[in-house]
């Protein structure tokens, strides 16, 4: 009998063993199962629903390398004129490979990414196959503050985005405060930004580069009534000499764009000694602010906060 009690005793404590383990076993199976539930989520974009890592590691980009620099993410690969900004750091610029212009299949394979930005619908086709792709149409995102909230979403780094924003709406009001204090308000005043473009004249909208974003959505300057169409338009458009008065504002930004090896000297002298030109209220008033192209022409969150001093600086210089 005893020896039957402790047989018992035996199997009773082997039976708790083994439910135990099995227990640890699919609590270990539903841990990892739920792992990998949550380490994806899925994005709606341009070109539909994707599924991307939850915490991407490894981007590429085209375009959007500012925007996703400006956040943290971590960026593999980048298109040559991306990497160009002199808003990206020396330990970002190193962690990217040049891609050259275009993001080509074979180039980005080597890089092993786990997620692909672009602004090209091409490469939702080309580039599917090797990491999830996420399709934003070029203009798309809104003004810098929606942009950085945006991608806030997209790279699952929605703190630093609002930490972004709330850093740019204090350095904007301070900036703004320097310029009023010259005697420049800006929700009083307006802007044209124009862009000599191998030779051709073009009047560009606030969501084109250039410092736009800098000027209206930070700093809050207006668009004159013409350009605001512009603007909410094709967001550029190449105008003649004999229209500039239609676009004439309080204070011009001028820039000059050119490709491969021509030069833009000589077109933009004979704008400046035009009579047309020189009529134009700003250009009589001293109020022609031109800056660096390399400087004025990215348009993601860093870039956008460091331009609103540099534009402000060269605004005091001719108030």
């Amino acid at each position: 009998m005893k020896k039957m009690h402790t047989y018992l005793k035996v199997m009773t404590v082997a039976l708790l063993a083994v439910l135990f383990l099995a227990g640890c076993g699919q609590s270990s199976s539903s841990k990892s199962s739920n792992d990998k539930t949550t380490s994806t989520r899925v994005l709606k974009t341009a070109a539909g629903k994707v599924k991307v890592p939850l915490h991407p590691k490894r981007i590429v980009t085209n375009v959007y390398t500012g925007d996703v620099a400006s956040l943290g993410g971590h960026i593999v690969g980048a298109t040559s004129l991306d990497l160009a900004s002199p808003y990206l750091t020396k330990a970002q610029k190193k962690a990217a490979t040049n891609l050259g212009l275009t993001m080509k299949p074979e180039a980005v394979l080597k890089l092993k990414p786990d997620m692909i930005v672009t602004s090209n619908e091409a490469d939702v086709k080309a580039l599917k196959k090797i990491a999830p792709v996420v399709y934003i149409p070029y203009g798309s995102t809104g003004n810098i503050e929606q942009t950085a909230t945006k991608f806030g979403q997209i790279l699952n780094r929605k703190k630093q985005a609002a930490d972004w924003n709330a850093k740019f709406k204090a350095e904007t009001k301070q900036q703004a405060k320097r310029l009023t204090k010259a005697g420049i308000t800006p929700s009083k005043t307006t802007i044209g930004i124009y862009d000599m473009q191998n030779g051709k004249l073009f009047v560009d909208g606030a969501k084109w580069g250039r410092g736009g974003q800098a000027l209206t959505t930070g700093l809050g300057f207006k668009l004159p009534a013409a350009m605001q169409k512009i603007d909410a338009g094709p967001g550029f458009q190449q105008v003649s000499t004999e229209s500039l008065k239609k676009y004439s504002a309080d204070w011009l930004f001028f820039g000059s764009t050119t490709t491969g090896k021509s030069s833009n000297t000589q077109a933009i002298s004979d704008l400046k000694s035009n009579p047309i030109w020189k009529s134009l209220p700003a250009v009589k008033a001293n109020h022609v602010v031109q800056l660096p192209f390399n400087k004025m022409y990215y348009f993601d969150p860093t870039a956008v906060y460091q331009q609103v001093k540099l534009i402000t600086d060269a605004m005091l210089k001719k108030a």
